[in-house]
């Protein structure tokens, strides 16, 4: 999954958040075009008649995506995991990478990738959406590759014979 461009950016709500990096990064590595969605400020916050928005879970349909009920084992790459973060909707997304990992953006936090093991993440999570359009089982095979396996042989040869000391220069 290509990451390049996501990573280390600084956070600016409705421009460079959570929802706009998910837009970005399915629009880079799917070709699909997640429309955007305003965002007020705090949106997720009571108002002064306690009432509050809940945009992500109102709106995740209209923009492409399914509710995904399966077993948490069943998630997939591309995967987005949906937070409640010191709050009482669902006020935070990330995209679910190879090895338990996820690309996210919080509040005063640049861009990044991190393990979605810790407890702030995964025990205040939601919601999980899948877009029908990403088959997250293909792209687990293909991002759970060796690297070496991309080296030519005939490097790989070298290689070996430089480290048993054959290597004639």
């Amino acid at each position: 999954m290509k990451t390049a461009g996501l990573l280390g950016r600084e956070f600016k709500h409705g421009e460079a958040d959570c929802f706009s990096l998910m837009r970005e990064f399915y629009a880079t590595n799917f070709g699909i075009q997640v429309p955007d969605v305003a965002r007020p400020d705090n949106w997720w916050e009571p108002d002064a008649e306690g009432k509050h928005l809940n945009l992500y879970l109102d709106l995740y349909h209209e923009v492409g995506f399914d509710l995904f009920h399966g077993h948490p084992r069943s998630r997939l790459p591309g995967d987005v995991i949906l937070m409640a973060i010191r709050a009482p909707v669902a006020n935070h997304g990330a995209i679910l990478l190879p090895g338990e990992k996820i690309l996210h953006h919080l509040a005063g936090q640049v861009s990044c990738i991190e393990s979605y093991n810790r407890p702030l993440f995964r025990d205040t999570t939601v919601a999980v959406l899948r877009h029908p359009q990403v088959d997250g089982s293909k792209l687990l095979t293909e991002t759970e590759i060796d690297a070496w396996d991309l080296v030519p042989q005939r490097i790989r040869d070298q290689l070996e014979d430089a480290r048993q000391g054959r290597l004639d220069v």
